[in-house]
């Protein structure tokens, strides 16, 4: 797959994520624990963000904390909506392959957010737990493991219960 398909939305993710980010957890500033969820539907037509404070995860299909940035969401439209050859509707190899290039844009904006953003929100990296799933579909479950695996440090992964 060419991963060039997912440039402007790796740019909108290096210019927009870490403000996003730091609104998320300024308002958690007094919380323990965040986790935030990058959500796509099983087509990948857009992406929103979700977050809960606290360190379970099991129920993250009914946060009601959420938004629905356009620099995640339009980016990623236009970028299906030109992959017309590709069927992103049906399990296959090559809708495998746009999800882990989806997963490798947001782990590399994941990881440039500055540690300032987190100090300053009396939050620690570690702290905060970053995965990526679909809201219904085909990979719900490979997409979590494989972004809880990429996004994260072992010891956020053993706090949220993932090792």
């Amino acid at each position: 797959m060419d991963v060039t398909i997912f440039e402007k939305f790796d740019q909108a993710c290096s210019e927009k994520l870490s403000a996003s980010i730091d609104e998320i957890l300024r308002a958690g500033k007094e919380e323990k624990f965040c986790a935030i969820s990058f959500m796509t539907t099983d087509d990948f037509y857009g992406c929103y963000l979700a977050w809960d404070y606290g360190n379970n995860i099991e129920a993250y299909y009914d946060w009601e904390q959420g938004s629905e940035p356009d620099f995640l969401y339009q980016p990623l439209v236009e970028i299906v909506d030109s992959c017309e050859e590709m069927d992103l509707c049906s399990k296959s190899e090559g809708k495998w392959e746009f999800a882990m290039g989806f997963l490798a844009v947001l782990e590399k904006n994941i990881r440039r957010i500055p540690d300032e953003i987190f100090r300053k929100n009396n939050y620690k990296r570690e702290d905060v737990f970053f995965f990526a799933t679909m809201s219904d579909g085909d990979y719900i479950e490979e997409m979590l493991d494989a972004s809880a695996a990429m996004f994260n440090a072992a010891e956020t992964r053993k706090t949220y219960g993932l090792l």
